[in-house]
């Protein structure tokens, strides 16, 4: 019997599965002061760059790749509530491990970003949680 295959469906699932060998396997960094994933010369990965048709290194966008205290573009290696009274803050942020390092001593918090503060004003007063679709 043979079966109908809906090759766009494919062809997205394929997208996805590159997508999250790169993100899994590529080696992030910094480039121009913008976060970046790169493949270290592995030839796998290069050729799941070309496949995506990215560039290498390729930019990330600065929201969800990068720890949320400004100035920081370190990959955010963390989340966790900044400070050592941890059950009564209210900021649950993605840092870096320097900063999370620091998250955990007696330290006033530093700047966040905005966006960060943004998604973190959406958050449910008694519950915590935010709205679906907010990440």
């Amino acid at each position: 019997m043979k079966r109908n295959i809906d090759w766009s469906d494919l062809a997205m699932l394929y997208k996805e599965v590159l997508e999250d060998m790169i993100f899994q396997f590529g080696y992030r960094g910094i480039k121009n002061k913008k976060p970046v994933i790169h493949t270290a010369g592995f030839s796998a990965l290069e050729r799941a760059f070309k496949a995506l048709n990215w560039d290498d290194p390729h930019y990330l966008p600065e929201e969800g790749y990068t720890c949320e205290v400004v100035g920081c573009m370190e990959k955010d290696t963390a989340g966790t509530h900044f400070g050592i009274l941890r059950g009564n803050s209210k900021l649950y942020l993605r840092l870096c491990s320097f900063h999370y390092r620091l998250s955990c001593c007696a330290l006033p918090l530093p700047p966040i970003k905005q966006y960060a503060l943004d998604r973190e004003a959406k958050r449910d007063s008694i519950t915590n949680i935010l709205p679906t679709g907010v990440c």
